[in-house]
């Protein structure tokens, strides 16, 4: 297939090994399909991700992010199955800009993009502030005046058709400069799948029960519900509820529950299939949890607010069970 036909970033591609893409982060929805072009198929166990949570704040204790396994090591991301990606920070001088991304583009590669989009038009954060997270897309055309790209997250005027577009190169030249652009390759796994999936279990039992700080792993997801309350009197609730609680919730959180359930459900290990039912049912709860944040946001209330806490206690229960089989594994 022609890389300018195939349909980058399209719902259609979820078909491929069941992995839903409203559920996993952006720069790994564009890097899952990126793989597929050049004809990669295991990326399930390639991108899948220790189970995580996390509650990420500035220096001065504002509420940045939440965040899940797909994210944990988002600087500098591990992968399986021969699978390796890194970041690497575009030239800051615009007419050098776009270096990095046809050096990508004559390899064969859709290039994953995370530029300034204040200053790109088709964005949904056209001349918006920064809302505390990258947003990324995909790059898989160059030419003079404009660039073929694939992006979700389009306003109704840019003219996309199945998230894919076109904008002007200027636009994305300045965008870019000085910023992170993912460089990824193939190549043969480092070890067995038995070792690969052996660590990717025992790093999730470990960032459950063993975290860094109060934030994360299974105590910071119970101290969720007096994260949410705190926001009440927050200049912004709106919008804080809304990105950086609401929209990770349902990629980053429920993301990494959702690939490692899809990759436990085909495993033959005794008691696999149990525990990819637990993470299933985790990933639709934080989905369901997120579209009670996204409520929350648009009108507050304790009733809401309530069902939100309830709905964070019985996550929490879940995935009490859920790290239980994962240890029983190992």
């Amino acid at each position: 297939m022609n890389a300018d036909d195939f349909p980058y970033l399209s719902p259609s591609l979820d078909a491929v090994e069941d992995i839903a893409h409203a559920r996993i982060s952006c720069w790994v929805h564009c890097l899952r399909d990126s793989l597929y072009a050049v004809g990669f198929r295991d990326t399930a166990r390639a991108l899948a991700q220790p189970v995580n949570f996390a509650v990420e704040r500035t220096a001065d204790g504002e509420l940045l992010t939440l965040y899940g396994g797909l994210d944990t090591e988002y600087h500098e991301p591990r992968f399986q199955r021969g699978v390796t990606a890194r970041w690497e920070t575009s030239p800051e001088f615009p007419e050098n800009t776009l270096a990095l991304v046809e050096r990508e583009l004559s390899r064969g590669h859709a290039v994953p993009v995370s530029p300034d989009l204040s200053g790109m038009r088709h964005s949904e954060f056209y001349r918006l502030p920064w809302f505390g997270y990258p947003h990324t897309f995909l790059v898989h055309g160059l030419g003079p005046d404009t660039v073929r790209t694939a992006d979700r997250n389009t306003r109704k005027s840019a003219g996309f058709t199945d998230n894919r577009g076109t904008v002007p190169a200027e636009e994305l030249r300045r965008g870019l400069a000085g910023a992170p652009v993912l460089v990824w390759d193939t190549g043969t796994p480092a070890a067995d799948w038995a070792d690969e999936r052996h660590t990717l279990l025992t790093r999730s039992v470990r960032n459950m029960t063993e975290p860094e700080s109060p934030g994360e792993g299974l105590a910071g997801l119970g101290r969720l519900p007096e994260v949410l309350a705190g926001l009440e009197e927050h200049p912004s609730r709106s919008s804080v509820l809304r990105m950086r609680v609401s929209g990770p919730l349902q990629r980053q959180v429920a993301g990494d529950r959702h690939l490692l359930a899809a990759v436990l459900e085909g495993d033959d290990a005794p008691g696999a299939r149990e525990v990819a039912e637990l993470l299933r049912a985790s990933s639709d709860g934080f989905v369901e949890l997120a579209r009670l944040v996204f409520l929350l946001g648009r009108s507050w209330s304790a009733e809401t607010l309530g069902l939100c806490a309830k709905r964070a206690a019985h996550l929490h229960d879940l995935d009490c069970r859920a790290v239980e089989r994962l240890a029983g594994l190992l």
